[in-house]
């Protein structure tokens, strides 16, 4: 394990007599607390995360840091490996109710969480809860449900092997003979080929013996039912799974009923202004709804789904990671700073903007 770790990427590396090579390096751990060896590894220091030094062991992917990296590199980098996350009072108002449904449904569905607890951590505005409880309500006057025989948060657990021909990209000389030997070394003559495993994590919200179903509350629902849009996600989840033939998108429209501030409106009464709303165009919030079925959403197929492109993206965007993790070069790309999703601006602009983080609004994500 000696020569895995690049000094230079660290300016308080603390040389060590263990097999980790650095005093504050700790190896990554399942949930048994076995090490996963051939896995990016974590810094013991405050205000740390992932280790920066460590550029050769993967880190595993998923469909949203994936997203963020294609988005803007810089922004992967403080995501996923400083692991920069804004406090969640200070997240937007949408997310907020979609985390708030999304709690909601899991407690109904039997998981073991806390609404009144994600109201406070997250500090949702009254008027948000009793729109997001409207819903929930008029839910269970219609009596609405999902099929039994479901995993509620089923792990994503994918791994295959990259190859990368040497003509691609090699580290720097100092680390590369070790690098090759923690991966698998091919050579023949002058040629190399370097095989590493790439891991694509996640969670299904429901998964079945041969399908998935996937919650959301949003207020461009269209989104979630074109599987041009949803291909990182939902494809993702298909790959994890040959088995998986198909995926409901239960879809809810998050109401847009703006509260009558000249009267002073209510929560309590906003509730009943969405409530009664929702029971009177219950297809219009619920869609796909079937009343005699009690049941909503739309089925969309593995076949809608281009996984072989999927794939060679992830290939690529891990390979594209390693050579930024090489270089120490995760760039900007400011054209997204105002509109890192429609009409959103990036939650980490002030970083960019100031180089400073504020401890108010971020903190620094638990070393998993």
């Amino acid at each position: 394990m000696r020569n895995l770790l690049d000094i230079s990427k660290c300016a308080k590396f603390s040389p060590s007599f263990t097999n980790w090579e650095c005093d504050y390096y700790s190896p990554a751990e399942d949930k048994a607390m076995e090490v996963i060896h051939g896995q990016c590894g974590f810094c013991k220091l405050p205000n740390s995360y992932l280790c920066v030094a460590d550029i050769t062991r993967p880190i595993p992917l998923s469909h949203s840091s994936a997203g963020d990296f294609c988005t803007c590199h810089y922004l992967y980098m403080l995501k996923k490996i400083l692991g920069i996350q804004v406090r969640p009072p200070f997240l937007n108002s949408m997310i907020k109710a979609g985390k708030l449904w999304d709690i909601i449904r899991q407690k109904s569905l039997g998981g073991d969480v806390s609404i009144k607890d994600t109201i406070s951590e997250y500090e949702i505005d009254p008027y948000i809860v009793s729109k997001v409880r409207a819903i929930y309500h008029a839910y269970k006057e219609f009596g609405l449900g999902v099929d039994p025989g479901y995993e509620l948060q089923a792990p994503v657990n994918l791994t295959y092997d990259i190859h990368v021909p040497a003509s691609s990209f090699i580290p720097s000389i100092d680390i590369g003979k070790d690098a090759v030997n923690l991966w698998a070394d091919r050579s023949a003559g002058e040629t190399r080929e370097w095989i590493f495993p790439l891991h694509l994590t996640g969670f299904y919200d429901l998964k079945y013996a041969n399908f998935f179903g996937e919650d959301k509350l949003s207020g461009r629902p269209e989104m979630y039912l074109d599987p041009f849009f949803i291909q990182s996600q939902n494809g993702t989840y298909f790959l994890a799974d040959p088995s998986l033939e198909y995926c409901i998108q239960h879809v809810v429209l998050f109401p847009q009923q703006r509260e009558k501030k000249r009267i002073e409106e209510s929560p309590d009464e906003i509730y009943k202004r969405v409530f009664d709303d929702v029971i009177s165009k219950p297809s219009k919030y619920f869609l796909g709804l079937n009343k005699e079925k009690a049941r909503y959403g739309k089925k969309l197929y593995r076949t809608e789904f281009d996984l072989k492109s999927l794939e060679l993206r992830y290939i690529q965007i891990a390979i594209e990671i390693l050579a930024a993790r090489w270089t120490g070069n995760f760039y900007k790309n400011w054209k997204v700073c105002n509109n890192v999703l429609p009409g959103i601006s990036c939650d980490f602009q002030s970083i960019c903007q100031t180089g400073k983080i504020s401890e108010t609004m971020y903190s620094i994500r638990g070393k998993e």
